[in-house]
């Protein structure tokens, strides 16, 4: 192991924490090892013992046994017996007077009659004791029995407890024997445990000083250990980060009461699911609009489910393409039925994915804007103009009439007064017409909410709006290029016929009546593109930016003498918005206005 290992081997240990752990544990095992070891030498030396002591009651009744029974005088007995270095019997009156003793002289032996064998001898008939002989000086087992012959005698046998001395002195030997290895292994033990203990602990303290807010230098880490140990170390950065938390808690419900707040009082109404359709979030304003009382109280916004709270199929694609997509859309003049169930309301909806910072698709959020008061607005001016529209091309009509008659008239005509005035009057009836024509046909645009898309030929539209012009325009030289890159297209023919039918008819009006105008249809990916231009005197920038507007001319005194109403090119915008695409104005290189129409393929 190279040198460098083994300094990260050591700094890897957190030492104030191991040492600890580690001399506890080795003490902890030595204790254990120590009192096992007494224990057993303690039990081991009751059990002998009790062993002995059983043995000299069995000795002393089978004496009893044999005297009593053969009768045999125990004093003659008791001499008879040979000087026994490993059993002493003594015989002892009922007043404790020695008369006989195998192991020393009874003359000089003092009274037992006080000895606690000989006591309980006389009270219970046997008796046992164990004490350190003064006459043979050493620890013995005293047995005492009380028999009768011709009289009444006590025996008492007593045996040296050297077997259990040289018990105890093996049984102490072998505890040194195997105590030191015994003690070397556990330590050795302890140290792997602790090691294993400790080293979580250090990745832990890692862990734990990277935390934000409570980040310590090497300096400080060092500074902290030296005053507390490792875990100690733990606890204070834990009671920081609890305190850290608490604070991010308290400002993260105050941040999110913010957020309620200001969601609540958007005007709009707000649905967020997720990916699975399960409502995340709805407002008061969707609960208020589209949620019966019912519904709006019987589960927590958590509990629904998308086909709970919308049952508008439109809602539901529009949500699952913008997951599906991860786009952004936009959907205008929805009808969706009301919370009581008896009206319905126009809405504008967009939709919103929710996208994580890792870029995971969340769900998706979706805001409708409630303009049913802005289609009522808009209906009630349509019916408006289509009446008011209605009702003066029916008088105007009777008055273009009126007009022809008079200039039919013979004697009328002849007063060039009157025959110019019949004529003014005339020409501005067919400019009444037309306006009010224009404007019905604007109404009409607007109202429609679904086109009549068919795949159309580009060549038979251009032809069909070319032939009817040249008829109207019979004394123009015009030249009309024609461009057919795509060959067919999917729209409302008719409506794009009068978009071209504008175009075409302003460069008539407009421009040279010997210029030339070029139409080009082009196919791309995802969209088609219509480009009119023109070689004539163009529109000036200043104007471009408004020409789509209603009634706006850039010359009116020519615009009224070509019979021009102002609303045509805003027809034309209409239309193209119809489709969803785009119209933009441009100044070309050939000195004239070039339009470019974009509108998707689907």
């Amino acid at each position: 192991m190279s040198e460098q290992r083994v300094k990260g081997f050591i700094n890897s240990i957190p030492w104030r924490f191991f040492k600890r752990i580690t001399l506890s544990q080795i003490l902890l095992t030595t204790i254990i090892i120590l009192v096992t070891a007494f224990s057993a030498r303690y039990f081991l030396k009751v059990y002998i013992t009790n062993q002995s002591i059983n043995q000299v009651t069995e000795s002393l009744e089978l004496i009893k046994h044999s005297i009593t029974t053969q009768k045999i005088d125990p004093i003659a007995w008791c001499k008879s017996l040979k000087l026994n270095w490993a059993t002493r019997y003594t015989l002892i009156d009922l007043n404790g007077k020695v008369l006989c003793d195998n192991y020393l002289d009874s003359t000089k032996l003092d009274n037992h009659l006080y000895r606690p064998e000989v006591q309980s001898a006389l009270k219970k008939g046997i008796g046992t004791s164990k004490r350190y002989s003064e006459s043979a000086e050493i620890d013995m087992i005293y047995g005492a029995m009380k028999f009768k012959t011709d009289k009444s005698y006590i025996i008492r046998q007593a045996v040296p407890l050297k077997q259990v001395s040289i018990a105890m002195r093996t049984l102490d030997r072998s505890i040194i024997i195997f105590f030191i290895p015994l003690l070397l292994f556990t330590s050795l033990l302890s140290l792997w445990t602790s090691l294993q203990v400790s080293f979580p602990l250090r990745s832990l303290i890692k862990k734990i000083s990277n935390l934000e807010n409570l980040k310590l230098t090497p300096k400080g880490l060092e500074s902290a250990m030296a005053i507390d140990d490792e875990w100690h170390l733990v606890e204070r950065t834990l009671d920081r980060a609890e305190v850290e938390l608490a604070n991010y808690i308290e400002e993260l419900q105050f941040e999110n009461k913010k957020f309620s707040i200001l969601m609540e009082s958007i005007s709009d109404a707000i649905l967020a699911i997720d990916i699975h359709e399960n409502v995340l979030f709805i407002n008061k304003r969707f609960q208020k609009s589209f949620l019966n009382e019912r519904e709006s109280n019987s589960k927590s916004a958590k509990g629904l489910k998308l086909v709970e709270v919308s049952r508008k199929k439109e809602v539901h694609e529009l949500l699952r393409e913008t997951i599906k997509d991860r786009t952004s859309s936009k959907v205008r003049n929805i009808e969706i039925e009301m919370s009581d169930r008896t009206e319905k309301g126009w809405f504008d909806i967009s939709t919103s994915p929710l996208i994580a910072d890792d870029g995971q698709i969340l769900g998706a959020i979706c805001t409708f804007r409630n303009i049913s008061h802005k289609k009522l607005a808009q209906q009630m001016r349509e019916d408006f103009v289509t009446n008011v529209s209605h009702e003066v091309r029916t008088p105007l009509t009777a008055m273009k009439g009126y007009v022809q008659i008079l200039l039919g008239m013979k004697e009328l005509t002849e007063n060039p007064t009157v025959k110019e005035s019949l004529s003014k009057i005339e020409h501005n009836s067919n400019r009444l017409a037309i306006l009010f024509q224009e404007i019905l046909n604007l109404s009409m645009i607007e109202s429609r909410h679904k086109l009549d898309l068919v795949k159309s030929s580009t060549q038979d539209i251009t032809q069909n709006v070319l032939m009817n012009l040249k008829q109207v325009h019979k004394n123009s030289n015009r030249k009309i290029h024609c461009d057919y890159s795509a060959k067919e297209v999917l729209v409302d023919s008719s409506l794009i016929e009068q978009v071209l039918t504008n175009l075409i008819d302003n460069s008539y009006k407009y421009a040279n009546q010997d210029g030339e105008s070029f139409i080009k249809w082009e196919q791309n990916e995802s969209s088609f593109t219509l480009l009119v231009e023109d070689n004539g005197p163009g529109i000036e920038a200043i104007h471009q930016k408004r020409i789509f507007e209603r009634f706006y001319r850039v010359d009116s005194s020519r615009s009224r003498s070509l019979g021009g109403t102002g609303l045509g090119l805003s027809i034309v915008k209409h239309i193209v918005q119809k489709h969803k695409g785009t119209i933009s104005v441009y100044s070309n290189d050939l000195g004239g206005v070039s339009f470019k129409i974009i509108i998707p393929s689907v």
